[in-house]
This record gives structure tokens, sequence and C-alpha cells, in this order.
């Protein structure tokens, strides 16, 4: 089918979080043309969701080296040192640019900026907004400032459906669907996916339903590579309650609240000498196990130590909630549970985003540099976020282009048969669950065998190879082909290792390797190298 090109841009940011606001910002700030595509409203995204904050070490008993060295045992010898210590080095750099575009961090009663403690943190470095809002609030400031910037279109309810690329294979375009369902080609010199997690693949998760890993699958389709697409974050304290998933920041722990079962106990410290403070594939196992054991659905954690004005004040995002939901938080806990909460793995790419097809470059959660290792250090993930994109811009601007005039039209071939929308539903529906049950905390290979047979026949029913323009069914595609290659991948990792924890190979690898996904290719597995090497490897 004829696809007509309805406009050129120097740059489409495909997503609207905070690493593709700031993209987008800086590049105007170039005179570079943006055209940023928003699946749904402009702020609707895993950043409007975060609370905890940004890991910068600030203090003057911490150093870039500690909060390197807290990184790289939370990430169990998987993290890229080179790509680690650059974005901490320029923390306190980017901290300051955010502030300039008019954040305003919590400040303590010496005007200093109030620092938390999080979760394998060996001091308090977390950087907060709103109290438990940060995402919010960075995310209000980035979107007023990019909808007064004239460099800047931004197209809200866009759906981008694949990448378009040319006759070298590199990326030229992206085929979107918008508000009204029009179906057309957008064109740019550069695309940037800054798209986000996946964790709609599983039934609960801490992510809003944009998350489904669109951006990624499309740049797998046009030839990219994903790396260590096993490794999912699984965040201990998601609220467990029949409303609209929400996360119980990890601050809360920082800051003294405990852990404990239906049955009253506090258990965390059986399981690691940092109770609460473990990082956080420890102690979500930690809570499975204990479920396992008390046979139930969710422990407790047990704020009763806190000052109620102070809670009400710290956190009055979660205050709020659980007075909404009549949660008698004080009196009994929060109910809590682990639930899908930050993808690890994404599309491989170096310090700059830069990936193996010319002209795409990717930032934020779905991309992966190596900065997160094996296990994400909590608020490491909005330090990315407001680091990474800035080595981006700079990469991008050094960069020749060739005009895109001559190309008018794109020509694709489509999957035009109808779908059911009850038949959609239930299959999204069943593969949730069924991913939950097979690639969550816990893995085995007879589990995981039996789910890629059961990903395998959903191929031969939606043959998610070939593109539809019927959005939902295409975000079941996406679905299906990230779980087959997720599976695949926690299958031939036959060890445990951060949040990759398989109970029938328990021991650690002999050596720290990465697992490669590539279109026509099969998985192999790359050693740890330095930045330098990747880049290299990359171009």
């Amino acid at each position: 089918m004829r696809f007509d090109v309805a406009g050129k841009y120097d740059v489409i940011v495909i997503g609207s979080g905070i690493s593709g606001l700031i993209c987008a910002l800086e590049l105007a700030k170039k005179n570079k043309t943006v055209c940023m595509l928003a699946k749904e409203a402009v702020t609707e995204g895993s950043s409007l969701y975060a609370q905890g904050g940004i890991a910068v070490p600030l203090s003057e008993s911490d150093s870039v080296e500690k909060h390197l060295q807290d990184t790289l045992n939370a990430g169990t010898g998987l993290i890229n040192i080179d790509v680690a210590r650059e974005i901490i080095a320029h923390s306190g750099s980017s901290l300051e640019q955010l502030i300039s575009y008019g954040v305003n961090f919590d400040l303590t009663k010496q005007n200093k900026i109030h620092l938390t403690k999080e979760a394998a943190h060996s001091t308090s470095r977390v950087c907060h907004v709103g109290g438990d809002a940060s995402g919010r609030y960075i995310t209000k400031v980035l979107v007023d400032k990019a909808c007064r910037e004239p460099n800047i279109s931004i197209s809200q309810g866009t759906v981008a459906l694949a990448l378009l690329t040319d006759e070298r294979k590199n990326a030229n375009g992206v085929l979107v669907e918008d508000v009204t369902r029009n179906h057309y080609a957008l064109l740019a010199d550069d695309i940037v996916i800054a798209t986000g997690g996946i964790g709609q693949i599983f039934t609960n998760t801490t992510n809003p339903k944009v998350c489904t890993g669109d951006g990624i699958v499309m740049s797998y389709r046009g030839g990219a590579e994903l790396q260590d697409l096993e490794m999912i974050q699984f965040h201990p304290t998601g609220l467990f309650d029949k409303g609209e998933p929400f996360l119980i920041s990890e601050a809360i722990r920082g800051e003294g609240g405990k852990l404990k079962n239906i049955k009253g106990e506090y258990f965390a410290n059986r399981y690691h000498e940092q109770g609460e403070l473990a990082p956080r594939d420890v102690l979500s196992r930690a809570i499975f196990f204990e479920l396992e054991k008390t046979n139930s659905s969710h422990v407790f954690l047990d704020i009763s130590n806190f000052d109620k004005d102070y809670f009400k004040s710290r956190f009055p995002s979660i205050y709020q909630t659980c007075l909404d939901r009549k949660i008698e938080f004080f009196e009994i806990g929060i109910p809590v549970a682990p639930a899908a909460h930050y993808f690890i793995g994404g599309i491989k790419c170096d310090l700059s985003g830069a990936t193996n097809i010319g002209n795409l470059w990717c930032v934020g959660e779905c991309a992966s540099n190596g900065f997160h290792g094996a296990n994400r250090l909590a608020s490491n993930s909005l330090l990315e976020c407001i680091v990474s994109p800035h080595f981006l811009v700079e990469q991008l601007s050094e960069n020749s282009k060739v005009t895109l005039n001559n190309v008018n039209h794109f020509e694709i071939d489509l999957d035009l048969k109808e779908y059911d929308d009850d038949i959609v539903f239930r299959m999204t529906a069943d593969l949730k669950r069924n991913n939950s049950n097979t690639l969550g905390l816990i893995r085995t290979k007879s589990v995981l065998s039996k789910h890629l047979d059961y990903l395998t026949s959903l191929f031969e029913l939606l043959n998610p190879d070939k593109l539809s323009l019927n959005c939902q069914v295409q975000e079941l595609k996406n679905m299906i082909l990230l779980s087959f290659l997720i599976c695949q991948a926690a299958l031939k990792r036959e060890h445990s290792l951060g949040v990759h924890y398989r109970q029938d190979f328990m021991s650690l690898p002999s050596e720290f390797k990465h697992s490669i996904s590539r279109k026509n290719t099969e998985l192999y597995w790359l050693s740890q190298m330095s930045s330098s090497s990747l880049t290299a490897n990359l171009r």
C-alpha cells in the first residue's frame, strides 16, 4: 500500500517522556526542527509516574566514585563502567540544566537540595520534587517549555507504526496513525526512539498503558540490535489494590518503612543483611518467597514509625492515594507486592544513543547502553534520562545530513486481515497473564520452553512480522514478538544474574556477557567491553 509523505523535519522524536523532551528542547536550541510524537497525551508515560527522584552525588561526603561503586554493586558485573562513570560525572551539570528550565527541587531548611536514601545506595543522594511526585513536576516543566518552542511540533494521539528506511537501510522516516486515524509518512534526517518501557506485557505493572514496547520492536524490525532483553526489573512495592497501578516509593523504606507479612512478622533481614534497603531484585524475590510461605497475595509496608504530618508532606501523592482508596495505612500498613517496573534491556546503543542503524538513535528506558547492568540502582533511571540526551544532541549535531526532498511516498506490504476486537482483547489478557507466570521473578527451563511454544503458536494466528493498520492489533503483535524475544533470551541465559533468576541455574556466570537479539540472526553473546570499543563496534 502507498503512503504519502506529509511532513519533513530535521529530527523526529518518538515518545514524550523526560528524555525525549530534553532531546527536543536541546535540539531546538540548535535550530533543528523537531517533531515529537506522543502515543496519547504528551504527558502520558512512565516519566509522569516516577516518584523517587534523581540520584546525584551532591553531599560533601559523597562522590562520583562512591555513586559509581553503588551502581556497580547493584548491576552485578554486567555494567559498562565507562558509560556509568560518564553519566554519573555529568549528573551535576544536567541537574543544573533542569533547574535552569524551571524545575524547583525540594529544599532543606538550610536552602540546600534535600537528599534522601533509597535501596542499595550507601548514602543519601536522591533529589526529589513535590515530595513523591518528581516525575510529574519535571514533566510538567519540560512540556510547558516545549509547547512554547517554535522549532518543536508536538503531535498528540499519534501512533508510530513502523520505522522507514532508505535503500542503504538507514532510518529516514516513520509511518504514523494520527488521532483522526489518518495514515501517512513523516521524514527526518534523524529518528530518536524515546518510547519508554514494556511493563504492559505483564498483568501487574507500575507502567501506564502506553508502555507496550512499540519503539523497541519497531527498531528491531528495522534491523536494530536489542540487548539483554531478559533483564526486567520488578519493583518490590507496587500498591496491591484493585485500582489503577500505583507505585509505593522506595524512599519510604529509605526513611524507615519496614516490610511485614500478613502474620505481622518483619522478614526482610532474613533474606539480606541490608533488609528493606537490599537491591531491588533481592527484595522482590524475598517478598515473592514470603508470599509463597504465607499463602498470601501481598505483604504490608509498615509506616507506623512515621509522624503523620511529616508523611503527608513528604509523600503527598502516596498519602492521598491511600486515603482515596480507603487503605488503613497507618493502622495496618500499605498492602504491596512486586510489579513489573523497569526494562533494563532495550535497543543496543552507545553512550550517545547511536544504534547499529544509520540515523537511528535511542534514549531513556528503551535504550540499553550498559549503565544499569543486570539490576538498576534506584533513581539511576531519571539520572540517565536527564544526562544521556545531552550526549545524543552533541553527537547528532556533528553529523552531516543528506536532504530527503526527492522522497514523496513509501510502499509497504500490510496485513489486511480483519481481527475481531473481542478476540484481540482476550488474546492480550492471556498474553499478559502467561508472561507474568513465566517471565517474572522466578524462571525455569521447563516453564520457559512451554511459554516459547505458546508464543510461537500466536505467530501463526497474528503474523507479528507483518504490519497492521489496526493500532490495537499492531500493539498486540509488538507485545507478542517482544515477549518471544525476551523468553528466548531468558531461556538461553543459563545462570542467574541480577534480575534474571533461574531457579534451575542459580550460580553466577563464569564470564559476564550481553545477550544480543537481531532480526534474521540467531541470538548471540557479546562480552563486556569499554564504551570506546562499543562505539567502534556499533559504527
